[in-house]
């Protein structure tokens, strides 16, 4: 039998202020050389575990740790960065919180810098994980001006290029696009067929888990179901639909046991490029195109298009390049009337977040290009935008501004008049209905900062729906979490759309949000934009 990678023995951690435990006795073996996937809803303590592995917690994040770890032997909470680092790679939701250097190269370089790895082999471990992930081509790029999946590929690429022995992944495939995820899976695959130990988290039973040798399923902090990916759909696909862990339109009643036995198998192939780390190779997917979504002609919250000249939000031959030379947009043209949804999908890198950015006027937008109400609005501030214009963060917590998710939701009305204390008693039953119907009512006097990550994305969403606006920019809402949670927040869209709000989502969940659109738009990276009204 292998030795163990990872041992953890009646493990107990509770976050500083908080009277439950995030985790709770959990007991887990895991030899080397295993491929885990840890999946579970929001809450139930995944990114937590990933940061006790690393020593994060409670060293530098405080809270109460009780049980044991054993890293290969060492504890993570005592032992030195340097022994930690040589063990255990972790990429994080937030890649953002891993980029330090301001360009990808630079990035990528300095663990193995900090390890004092001899400069050659720095190099061609560079060389070796930007290929890995499909980012050679942004070898020399700036990080803030890469897409948030390029960004999530270069924390990724860091980590490649530590060359530890145990790979820790946090969701991260999250925010990559279709071609992205089977890269990473391969990816994976072939660092697990080279003897490390890979572990991934998600908030649903994806493609990774589907690929990896055992799934473990954490529900409330404890583990609930262990086992090989084929044999938990194939026993348990109701409570794994119950847990929000997969979609309820594809586990129904009658789905046999062979159909989800077979559907735990993903299929591989294509080329080979270099393995990230030394001995191995990683089949590439090559140049994969993003398939358009249409939307459902009974959707029911289909809305009539018109392309009068009194059109809500209007762009006409959009065009846009960062200041460094790169083209990101060109030639963008549509139209949304009030309460159409629309829907914006491409692959990374393709100009999804620069296009919502320029609608709010985040970055300067050339003129007559983006028209609202049929008023050209290049030169309009922010905050005239935003009286009109909801924007939800890719990342949550970019918005955040209060110290309690009561505070963060009653914001917008105490904001609106600065002089203004108290709350009347309709915006208190409002934000109270809101808190309910995003499941978070019970967390209302909680630090934002303390939600999970699927909760944070719910947050965010009703915060802009608590205020009306005309229409609202939703980047990437669904993103990283349970199928469940995904749910609420469409709840909450149809909600909007019934009402005559307008909505652009940007996502790389179109299956899931498909039936509800009226307006699909689909990007092609400095190809222009293809674009398919309903009416």
């Amino acid at each position: 039998m292998s030795p163990e990678a990872i041992n953890l023995d009646e493990l107990t951690y509770t976050y500083e202020g908080d009277s439950k435990p995030t985790i709770k006795d959990m007991t887990l073996s895991i030899p080397e050389g295993q491929w885990i996937a840890i999946i579970g809803p929001g809450a139930s303590g995944k990114s937590t575990l990933c940061q006790l592995l690393n020593g994060y917690l409670p060293r530098s994040g405080g809270g109460r740790r009780e049980g044991s770890i054993s890293i290969e032997g060492i504890d993570p909470r005592n032992a030195s960065i340097a022994d930690i680092a040589e063990r255990v790679g972790v990429v994080f939701q937030d890649a953002d919180a891993q980029l330090v250097q301001g360009n990808v190269e630079a990035d990528v370089a300095f663990g193995p810098e900090n390890l004092r790895v001899p400069p050659a082999d720095i190099a061609h471990r560079i060389s070796a994980s930007l290929a890995a992930v499909g980012l050679t081509s942004h070898r020399y790029s700036r990080v803030r001006e890469l897409s948030g999946g390029q960004r999530q590929r270069a924390a990724t690429a860091a980590v490649l290029a530590l060359e530890p022995r145990l790979f820790v992944f946090d969701d991260c495939t999250a925010s990559l696009d279709s071609a992205a995820q089977v890269r990473f899976v391969q990816v994976c695959g072939s660092l697990h067929e080279q003897g490390r130990t890979v572990l991934n988290t998600s908030g649903r039973f994806d493609d990774v888990a589907r690929a990896a040798e055992r799934v473990i399923v954490l529900q409330g902090g404890a583990v609930v179901l262990d086992g090989p990916p084929q044999e938990l759909l194939r026993k348990h696909a109701a409570q794994l639909v119950q847990l929000g862990l997969l979609p309820t339109t594809e586990w129904t009643a009658g789905t046999t046991a062979q159909r989800v036995a077979d559907a735990a198998s993903p299929g591989t192939g294509g080329t080979t490029i270099e393995s990230p780390v030394s001995g191995g190779t990683i089949a590439s997917p090559g140049e994969a195109g993003f398939t358009q979504c249409v939307a459902d002609a009974e959707s029911p919250v289909r809305n009539v298009i018109s392309t009068s000249k009194t059109a809500l939000l209007q762009l006409h031959k959009l065009s846009y390049t960062y200041p460094g030379g790169h083209q990101v947009l060109r030639d963008v043209s549509f139209t949304l009337q009030a309460g159409d949804w629309g829907m914006i999908v491409g692959e990374n890198g393709s100009g999804k977040s620069t296009l919502s950015k320029l609608l709010m006027g985040l970055i300067p937008v050339p003129r007559n290009s983006v028209f609202w109400d049929g008023k050209d609005i290049a030169g309009r501030s922010v905050a005239n935008l935003a009286e009109e214009i909801g924007y939800v963060f890719q990342q949550p917590e970019h918005q955040f501004v209060t110290h309690s998710v009561w505070d963060e939701v009653t914001y917008g009305f105490k904001s609106k008049s600065h002089k203004r204390i108290t709350l009347t008693s309709q915006e208190v039953e409002l934000a109270e209905q809101m808190l309910l119907a995003a499941g978070l009512f019970e967390r209302r006097y909680d630090s934002p900062y303390m939600l999970s990550q699927g909760e944070k994305r719910i947050l965010s969403v009703i915060c802009q729906f608590v205020i009306p606006k005309r229409l609202v920019i939703l980047d990437e809402p669904t993103s990283g979490i349970d199928y469940a949670g995904a749910e609420r927040i469409l709840a909450l869209c149809r909600d909007k759309v019934q009402q005559g709000t307008a909505l652009l989502m940007i996502t790389h969940d179109p299956n899931l949000v498909a039936r509800d659109t009226s307006v699909v738009l689909q990007l092609h990276q400095l190809r222009g934009i293809t674009t398919k009204q309903h009416g």
